[in-house]
């Protein structure tokens, strides 16, 4: 998939044209690297955010600005603290013929067996990769597939991810990607442990029931009523 963005190209002026540029909801950047002079240059907001989403970090993007086309990834990008809102994009010039290095995302597909049929609790642990490859080996994203995990206490880690060969991870191999532990809230017992309880249950039942009252069991003559007092019996 291709994805282009045009841009204006801008002089870099005070502080005051950054606000001016921001309230035309409009993102000021800068187009920099390899033999690219920097370029400043501010993209529609709208339009910006849509590339984003859909292109990452680890997507070619076409930059247009004066006349010129210019291959780039997405390098960095700066949001309002409060807002969330972008105020700044920074993209990376490339050449086809050198390596980039780059942050691409981790997917998480599949089902887990142990998470659907015992209840364990699937904890990611990373959410993106550090990459170097050549532009046009560059993934978009790369797949982890959580249904290996068949049994508690199993975890994946980066050497585990796959890749194509002309891929390099440069993270940790250690590092973690994913694992399934217990719920805390869950309490594994075992057949032996089960057995106990159920024997113990069942003595108890059997105690409650011996000490039950006989039925018809009558009640003391003049016993006084709730309420109230205990009428003494009249003489004929």
């Amino acid at each position: 998939m291709e994805f282009i963005l045009e841009a204006n190209e801008r002089k870099v002026d005070k502080q005051s044209q950054l606000t001016d540029i921001r309230t035309s909801n409009r993102v000021p950047g800068i187009v920099y690297g390899f033999s690219q002079k920097p370029v400043s240059i501010d993209v529609d907001y709208r339009d910006l955010l849509k590339t984003l989403k859909a292109a990452g970090t680890s997507n070619i993007v076409t930059v247009k600005v004066s006349d010129k086309e210019i291959k780039v990834i997405v390098r960095e990008y700066q949001q309002d603290p409060v807002t969330d809102k972008l105020t700044h994009v920074d993209f990376m010039a490339i050449d086809a013929k050198k390596i980039v290095e780059t942050k691409v995302p981790l997917e998480f597909i599949g089902i887990s067996k142990v998470v659907r049929e015992q209840g364990a609790q699937l904890n990611k642990k990373a959410f993106t990769v550090d990459v170097q490859c050549l532009p046009a080996d560059l993934p978009a994203k790369i797949d982890v597939d959580v249904s290996i995990f068949t049994e508690m206490g199993q975890k994946l880690v980066i050497s585990d991810l796959v890749v194509d060969e002309k891929v390099t991870i440069m993270n940790d191999p250690n590092n973690p990607v994913a694992n399934v532990t217990v719920p805390k809230k869950m309490v594994i017992k075992t057949a032996a442990e089960e057995a106990e309880e159920a024997a113990a249950a069942a003595e108890a039942e059997e105690g409650a029931e011996g000490e039950a009252k006989p039925e018809g069991e009558a009640k003391p003559e003049g016993e006084a009523k709730p309420g109230g007092e205990a009428k003494p019996e009249e003489k004929k």
